[in-house]
């Protein structure tokens, strides 16, 4: 999505994006170019500043991540015992846990698998475990009907059957359905990506224009930069999406330690490049040499989703296998003044044409690391949360000033 920037934006020096593959010549000659193949959609371009004010309106009065997690608790624990049937029932397929005397945690839910959807599980337990937006859904009103089949509802329905506490799985096959109306890629049962989903789910979410939960949380700021060499004309495109995504380097051969930092793939994405090919520069009017970087602009999101980019879009179809080595928290990942806690991370094993998703997520509750493994969820220790698998990394804003720092 393209839009007009804040008018209060700042950028953050240094901060420049490394584009890969190369922009082609007449590729960035106006605010509509795409970048990097980031799969935003033509109905949510807005020129508006008004608009994009509004969208933002809810960075000043949003609570902070611990208040979340607090409002959380006092949505769910009062009614963990409640053994009524959920008004959500009537849209989400669900399997009550009925040989335990205790009841299941709230959002210790499993997913169930309806046939090569590991992909979509992962994204929705990745978005499950984020307080706000869940403390968002369990405040929306159930429908009781299927009369209202919006986005809005079937997904605030799901997560209302994940953290009811009653439920061990949830059949997620109304989410799949209502999104692939918007993205028809999703339509069948053929293997797709974890990212892919997540972001098309946002998307959906987004384009309803009746909630601003999407923009608040998960919007990041980017400036695109092309610079002509002869003439220095500067020609800037702006970039609003909902993801961070971070070209991964090949492995090098005959090395035992193939691994990099996430920091210092943020600096590699921030490099300033040549411009293979020629690039058409308005003030020379002819086809010229240039440099291109990427500003990332201030205040960095609430919610940060990377996605490390372990499927190229070239003739290969190779994943890239490169160990990125990331924190449970920083203090300056992106920004000084900014720190971040993992709260979630899609996970895939395997090639590009036969893999497998899960996710690991910390449940808000009970402050523990679990798996989900599609209609599985296990606990896992510290030592595993940290994996060479890791392709999605969901980071929340972190308020608390003393918090350790990894």
């Amino acid at each position: 999505m393209t839009v007009s920037p804040r008018s209060t934006t700042e950028t953050i020096p240094g901060f420049y994006k490394q584009i890969s593959p190369p922009i082609k010549p007449r590729t960035i000659v106006s605010s509509k170019s795409k970048v990097d193949h980031l799969p935003i959609p033509k109905e949510r371009k807005s020129t508006n500043n008004s608009q994009t004010n509004k969208d933002f309106h809810f960075a000043e009065k949003q609570m902070t991540t611990v208040n979340a997690v607090n409002e959380l608790e006092k949505l769910i624990l009062p009614n963990v015992n409640n053994t009524g049937q959920s008004s959500s029932d009537e849209k989400i397929s669900t399997s009550k846990n009925t040989t335990q005397s205790t009841c299941p945690t709230p959002g210790l839910c499993g997913l169930i698998n309806i046939g090569n959807t590991c992909y979509m599980n992962s994204a929705l337990q990745c978005l499950s475990n984020i307080p706000e937006l869940t403390q968002w859904a369990l405040n929306q009103k159930q429908h009781s009907t299927r009369e209202n089949e919006d986005i809005i509802a079937i997904y605030t329905s799901l997560i209302q059957s994940i953290w009811s506490g009653e439920n061990t799985t949830v059949n997620p096959r109304d989410i799949k359905e209502i999104v692939s109306r918007s993205a028809p890629i999703f339509i069948g049962h053929a293997q797709r990506d974890s990212h892919e989903f997540l972001n098309s789910l946002l998307n959906a979410l987004e384009r309803t224009k009746s909630i601003s939960i999407i923009a608040d949380l998960f919007h990041i700021h980017t400036k695109s930069q092309v610079t002509c060499t002869g003439c220095n004309f500067i020609d800037m495109t702006d970039e609003i999406t909902t993801f961070l995504p971070l070209p991964l380097p090949l492995p090098k051969r005959n090395l035992f330690n193939n691994e990099i930092l996430l920091e210092n793939l943020i600096q590699d994405f921030c490099l300033e490049e040549n411009l293979d090919g020629l690039y058409y520069c308005n003030s020379c009017k002819q086809y010229v040499q240039a440099k291109q970087k990427t500003l990332i602009c201030l205040p960095l999101p609430r919610v940060l989703v990377i996605q490390l980019k372990r499927f190229p879009f070239d003739h290969t179809f190779q994943k890239i296998d490169t160990f990125v080595r990331y924190k449970l928290e920083y203090k300056n990942l992106i920004s000084n003044n900014d720190r971040y806690k993992l709260c979630a991370a899609s996970c895939h094993v395997g090639s590009l044409s036969c893999g497998h998703y899960t996710t690991v997520a910390k449940n808000a509750l009970r402050h523990q690391w679990y798996e989900f493994n599609d209609n599985r969820v296990n606990e896992i220790n510290q030592n595993a949360i940290i994996t060479s698998n890791a392709y999605v990394l969901v980071y929340l804003k972190s308020d608390d000033s003393n918090s350790s720092i990894s």
